[in-house]
């Protein structure tokens, strides 16, 4: 007993790595799936970018952030790889175990037929009963007979289930073996493919660099149109902290309903909607380095998310209009506030809401603006505390 009661216990162990693997076979496949989307929307973008001559930066955004994605399915699949050899480990070591199992079964079992062919004959077993002292000790010798042909009988139908289990675990191993081949494929593929686009990349960089000084005043003047954003949205956002305090006359504390929709928006971090339904981020959160011209950094206090033409824009979130203006270069600019934090929206051509309104999460707020061959929406999120606001990462805040 103490033989079978460890073999479960071995199996138990094993089961619980093919659990906890298979949980995050699932993850991954959710997360290649997500990668491979947008990469097809990487595709889908350049091309429309490939056909303005006006927009070869906007084009050599779209292609490193679609070589960053390769190089994240990559990831990905390494990963799957790793699972994948985990899972083969683990089958075999199941069907090892289940393979010992049967051996013994079968040994046990050859043993218990060999007795019951030397005690085979009825009269034997008959004197072996009325051989008996008494009327219990009788009844307890027959009953031991009967229990051990049930035993016997247990025996060989424990052996036929261990044997059907050994050979479905048989075929689960082919199954993976094959998913490693798959993987491995699809590893190379994937791996030529962002050798093309880092080839596309260069050449892209190339046709830039011919255009420097051109490249370099386009870029000046956008800088300054950056610069006004920033200083525009930063000036709007204190302005409405000192009306927030007038009107709570000079009380920084924040009141239940604006302490309850601020809770509400921070359990949302990191499954808010995007501001537009089909996107990819070109320009990340934070100081960076220009793409093609040394010695110039970009100081982004959102992200730039490219888009197709015409795409509505929507609130990430529900919430209260607190401000709409214009500005050069930017289009129209909106701020939705949610409690103690904001969202920023700019780069909109149009816009479908009113300052004042109330909006829920998802609603059209207006229209993404193409600006020299570029459609795109400039995004923030802005936590207020206190009498300062502070701009966010909004990758940290959007859905994956």
């Amino acid at each position: 007993m103490r033989g079978a009661n460890c073999r479960k216990f071995l199996l138990a162990l094993l089961l619980v790595p093919t659990l906890a693997w298979g949980q995050s076979k699932d993850q991954l496949q959710k997360d290649r799936d997500r990668i491979n989307k947008q990469i097809e929307l990487t595709k889908k973008l350049l091309e429309e970018s490939k056909k303005d001559l006006s927009a070869n930066t906007n084009q050599l955004q779209i292609v490193s952030r679609q070589i960053a994605l390769r190089q994240e399915l990559l990831e990905n699949i390494n990963r799957e790889i790793e699972n994948n050899a985990r899972e083969m480990a683990n089958k075999q070591s199941e069907i090892a175990l289940l393979h010992q199992k049967i051996t013994d079964l079968k040994r046990e079992y050859g043993i218990m037929i060999y007795r019951a062919y030397k005690n085979r004959n009825a009269y034997a077993r008959l004197m072996y009963i009325f051989s008996s002292e008494d009327f219990n000790q009788a009844y307890k010798r027959m009953k031991i007979m009967q229990q051990y042909a049930e035993v016997r009988k247990k025996q060989a139908e424990q052996i036929t289930a261990t044997q059907t289990k050994l050979n479905t675990k048989v075929v689960e191993l082919e199954a993976v073996n094959k998913e490693k081949t798959r993987l491995a494929d699809e590893k190379e593929k994937e791996k030529e493919k962002l050798a093309a686009d880092k080839v596309d990349r260069e050449i892209a960089v190339d046709k830039l660099k011919q255009r420097e000084g051109e490249l370099r005043k386009q870029q000046q003047d956008q800088e300054k149109e950056r610069q006004r954003l920033n200083a525009a949205i930063q000036k709007i956002i204190d302005d409405e902290i000192k009306a927030e305090r007038a009107k709570n006359k000079g009380k920084v504390e924040a009141t239940p309903e604006v302490k309850a929709l601020s809770t509400s928006f921070e359990k949302n971090k990191g499954s808010l909607p995007w501001p537009v339904s089909h996107g990819v981020i070109v320009s990340k959160f934070g100081q960076q380095a220009h793409p093609t011209l040394p010695g110039i950094t970009i100081d982004n206090k959102g992200v730039d998310i490219s888009t197709e033409a015409n795409q509505a824009v929507k609130a990430s979130f529900g919430g209260k209009v607190t401000s709409l203006f214009s500005i050069q270069g930017a289009g129209y600019v909106l701020i939705i506030t949610h409690g103690a934090y904001k969202t920023v929206y700019s780069n909109l051509k149009d816009v479908s809401v009113k300052q004042g309104n109330e909006v829920t999460v998802g609603q059209k707020i207006g229209t993404v603006l193409t600006e020299a061959g570029k459609p795109v929406v400039h995004f923030e999120v802005w936590k207020i505390s206190g009498t300062q606001g502070t701009p966010q990462n909004p990758e940290h805040w959007l859905k994956r």
